[in-house]
């Protein structure tokens, strides 16, 4: 399997494609992971760049996955920014997903239209999203926000990459049946996560997957 990731810090940080690469390889999957990104840029910006095109066209890949600005989330750039990127995703005949990342730590009722604006693109243009920030939310019902965000309230900790690569995980592979991680190799476990914790992410990854994508 052969992906491509465009977006920014939200993508970059931690080194989070990485991560679905390696729960990837975990469940038996063999994937190479390519990487555009920028700080703070949306998908726009993205869309507008000549390698960014050309890697869509000719590099072949089995997924794309992109990801716009979460901090000044702008619905109408988003979807401006969304279209651009299917309609060439579509003309090199490759699957395109939406990594939707979270509210900041002190702007959570953000969330919801930045939900809803995922949520409508996807259905309107018939592709499927992840949906961290709806992750986030649930795992924020019973932890600590200190576990899943850094000190400037709106970058993920380890723990908040580990928890996107996950949802991205099951959004990619369609998975319906939730992994017990204590029966593969998981990078969660292997970066020193409790194992508890690593399998109610993935819980709450694949149902909130599922609810959203169908």
């Amino acid at each position: 399997m052969k992906l491509l990731f465009i977006g920014n810090s939200h993508t970059y940080y931690n080194s989070m494609p990485e991560t679905v690469l390696r729960l990837l390889e975990a469940t038996g999957q063999k994937v190479h992971v390519t990487m555009l990104t920028e700080g703070g840029k949306g998908l726009t910006y993205h869309a507008s760049l000549p390698h960014t095109v050309f890697n869509i066209r000719c590099g072949k890949y089995d997924a794309i996955i992109a990801q716009d600005r979460a901090t000044g989330f702008d619905p109408i750039q988003f979807k401006e920014g969304a279209r651009a990127l299917k309609e060439l995703a579509d003309k090199a005949d490759t699957p395109f997903y939406l990594y939707m990342p979270w509210a900041g730590r002190d702007n959570r009722t953000a969330q919801r239209s930045m939900t809803e604006a995922y949520h409508n693109f996807c259905r309107s243009a018939g592709c499927l999203f992840a949906p961290a920030g709806e992750v986030f939310s649930r795992i924020l019902l019973t932890e600590s926000p200190e576990l899943l965000y850094r000190e400037d309230g709106n970058h993920a900790t380890p723990l908040g990459s580990y928890l996107a690569a996950a949802t991205i995980f099951y959004t990619v592979t369609g998975r319906k049946r939730i992994v017990n991680v204590s029966d593969l190799h998981d990078p969660g476990i292997e970066s020193g996560f409790a194992p508890e914790l690593c399998q109610k992410i993935h819980t709450e990854a694949c149902r909130m997957t599922r609810l959203y994508n169908g």
